[in-house]
């Protein structure tokens, strides 16, 4: 959609984003510090993208999840099952940083963020994968 907002810290990222969405406006930007204004969207999407960022600042990204979205938001990201922490090479073409800090503890920072109604559900591709994903509100209050 027009008013759809796309954020990458990379610019090939955005560059193939931008192929696929040509009427986004895409930002090039860190999770943990994302460069939007308060109570700005109605709603995220973070598609496999928190666990690029290492697991000691998901606490920021999911505070910087309730300040940008307004109250009653809503929040849908992939939910990474294990905890771990490590570059995978040949990624694309290059070097990947993945870092989670498991399940349990994911769940836990986003109450702690100020989410609410969080509910996950886990779904199988036609090729046998499973994703498991989170579904929270922002919360009123904060």
């Amino acid at each position: 959609p027009a008013d759809s907002v796309g954020l990458d810290v990379s610019r090939r990222g955005l560059a193939l984003a931008a192929d696929g969405t040509p009427r986004a406006r895409l930002v090039q930007g860190d999770l943990a510090t994302l460069p939007f204004a308060t109570a700005t969207f109605d709603a995220i999407t973070a598609y496999h993208a928190v666990f690029h960022v290492s697991r000691e600042r998901h606490p920021a990204v999911y505070d910087g999840f309730a300040r940008v979205l307004r109250p009653g938001g809503r929040l849908l990201m992939t939910l990474p099952s294990g905890r771990f922490e490590t570059v995978r090479r040949g990624w694309m073409g290059g070097r990947m940083f993945f870092s989670a800090p498991g399940r349990d503890r994911t769940l836990a920072q986003l109450r702690d963020a100020g989410f609410e109604g969080i509910r996950t559900v886990t779904a199988t591709d036609p090729l046998g994968s499973s994703t498991e994903f989170v579904f929270a509100t922002r919360s009123a209050d904060r």
